[in-house]
């Protein structure tokens, strides 16, 4: 089947269906929506007084927790010498002054419950206050903010106190707020026309005065429900008036908050949802064809670019088979050159026989010398060959997996000799770093080495990359950490962003260009190092350099 005709198909179908199916819930919509649109409307309002009296009560907790905040730092930051006595007179006059109409007066109480020192508009000093309970809880507590009462200036108001402890005795000190004060501060809500605000005790006492009626310390007649969580909302009548109310509680519960307006004014807003509900029908239509039109045209662009991924891994996994029969075919290649290089080496031994002969017949010696220099090179050149090849095989072989005990010092310059070359042709400085302690591993060497090889090619290309044939550095380290071995391949090439590094230990995901990459050798290399019971992790910066590190197990910390 065409695939173009078939997404064009299921962009008929999808675009359909969206427009279809969101009219039963539209016209269910319009069938309950007029019974529904005053439960709606109600619940609304009811959170808007909660949502007011939570915000309300913050303020209030927030002035309490400032004056809290002032009186913990003037304690704190005051000495002992200037708690009481003249010195205490003046220093808490001068905070008092400083503070501006914030406290109406403030005194400091000592560990016995005298005032010792005051400041404000009454003949306090010397009043002792250990058997009234505010001063009991602030020493307690070490902060306290009691109920408005009398006291001995027998006028309203409420103490805001702190306690410290100094040299193993308890000091206070406490300032008085003025109720009236703290009463406009209260009555500061905006709900309406109707709506007020005020705060009860636990008895039910006014703290401060309420705007309709209700004076500031008398008991309010109406009976308020139960408070069993943080804020809550209620209705009832109260001298022929019903009311919408919330209450939230504050200061430790000892207050509550109430919020209240009249259930008229609160529910007016019924009528208007019910225009916005016909409205919503009227626009629902062309907002569902809309959506429908520009959701399916994004659904048809993933699918079609979905089915081109696929395609690419297609060819990803191609290009794999090819890589694995190359592999193959370079290891049968390294069995068939090994024979003529143990002809080569045969003969080079012969070489060598005969030209002993000649040295010991007296042939000349500057031939002789030559002769022997072109020999050793000979041997020198099939060793190197013979080498390269049983890599080749090592590397190719597909036998399980045999642990064994792997030196790093002198595994790992081994290996970058076979890397050396490549480097030097593209101008790379090439540089290893081994310390003599680095711990004996266990591994499986060809896999070792296939993780190594694939680590500095990919550096090689990223430092190619950026460098070109100049300015590029590589640096294979190894140290121990902890009984561990750490190695880590450094280079100075592209780096890599965050995204990229996210997603280099995916299969097949590869940034080299098409045919210069699989996407597989990251991943081989993770599965090989996690069999081996360590790490493989990348530290990269884009534009600066990417160093990959790899942590394994010495023997010595095996299980």
């Amino acid at each position: 089947m065409n695939k173009n005709a078939m997404f064009t198909g299921v962009h008929r179908l999808l675009f359909i269906s969206m427009i279809i199916v969101p009219a039963v819930p539209l016209f269910l919509a319009a069938v309950i929506g007029f019974y529904s649109y005053v439960e709606t409307t109600k619940n609304f309002a009811t959170n808007a007084i909660e949502q007011v009296a939570i915000d309300h009560r913050n303020m209030i907790v927030g002035f309490l927790d400032e004056r809290r905040a002032d009186l913990e730092t003037i304690l704190a930051l005051t000495s002992v010498d200037a708690l009481s006595g003249a010195a205490g007179q003046a220093e808490i006059s001068r905070i008092l002054h400083a503070s501006g109409n914030v406290f109406q007066d403030m005194g400091v109480i000592d560990p016995e419950g005298r005032q010792t020192a005051y400041s404000g508009p009454y003949d306090l000093v010397g009043k002792f206050y250990s058997d009234t309970a505010w001063y009991r809880e602030a020493v307690k507590q070490g902060y306290y903010v009691s109920d408005v009462f009398l006291g001995y200036r027998n006028v309203p108001h409420f103490v805001v106190a702190v306690a410290r402890r100094i040299q193993g005795q308890v000091w206070v000190l406490r300032a008085s707020i003025d109720s009236n004060q703290f009463g406009r501060l209260v009555e500061q809500v905006s709900i309406g026309d109707s709506g007020e605000a005020y705060i009860l005790n636990r008895d039910g006492i006014f703290q401060t005065d309420r705007r309709s009626y209700g004076e500031l310390l008398e008991r309010d007649a109406f009976s308020y429900p139960t408070h069993d969580e943080s804020v809550m909302a209620f209705t009832g009548k109260e001298q022929d008036v019903e009311y919408l109310f919330a209450s939230a509680t504050m200061n430790d519960g000892k207050w509550r908050l109430i919020v209240r307006q009249k259930k008229e004014e609160a529910f007016q807003s019924t009528m208007a949802a019910s225009y916005t509900v016909l409205l919503i029908l009227v626009c629902g239509g062309g907002v569902i064809i809309f959506l429908a039109v520009i959701v399916s045209r994004r659904v048809l662009d993933t699918l079609q670019r979905q089915a081109e991924e696929v395609d690419i891994l297609e060819n990803q996994l191609l290009q794999a088979a090819r890589l694995a029969e190359l592999g193959e075919m370079a290891a049968g290649f390294a069995h068939e050159i090994n024979n003529p290089l143990q002809v080569m080496k045969t003969d080079t031994a012969l070489l060598e026989l005969t030209l002993s002969d000649l040295v010991e017949k007296g042939t000349d010696a500057d031939l002789c010398a030559e002769a022997q220099e072109v020999v050793d090179q000979f041997s020198i050149q099939i060793g190197r060959c013979a080498a390269i090849t049983r890599e080749i095989l090592r590397f190719g072989r597909h036998d399980a997996p045999e642990l064994q005990p792997v030196v790093l010092t002198t595994y790992i310059p081994e290996v970058g000799a076979m890397i050396q070359a490549k480097a030097e042709v593209h101008g790379i400085r090439l540089q290893f770093e081994v310390d003599d302690k680095s711990p004996t591993i266990a591994a499986d060497p060809g896999q070792l080495q296939q993780v190594m090889i694939n680590l500095l090619n990919n550096a090689i290309y990223a430092v190619v990359d950026r460098h070109g044939t100049e300015g590029g550095e590589i640096c294979v380290s190894v140290k121990n950490i902890q009984g561990s071995a750490v190695i880590r391949v450094a280079d100075n090439g592209t780096g890599m962003s965050k995204d990229i590094q996210n997603k280099i230990f995916l299969p097949f995901y590869t940034t080299k260009p098409p045919g210069q990459g699989t996407g597989m050798g990251l991943p081989v290399s993770h599965t090989i190092i996690d069999s081996l019971g360590g790490e493989l992790n990348v530290e990269s910066v884009r534009g600066e350099g990417t160093t990959f590190v790899i942590t394994l197990p010495g023997l010595s910390n095996r299980r």
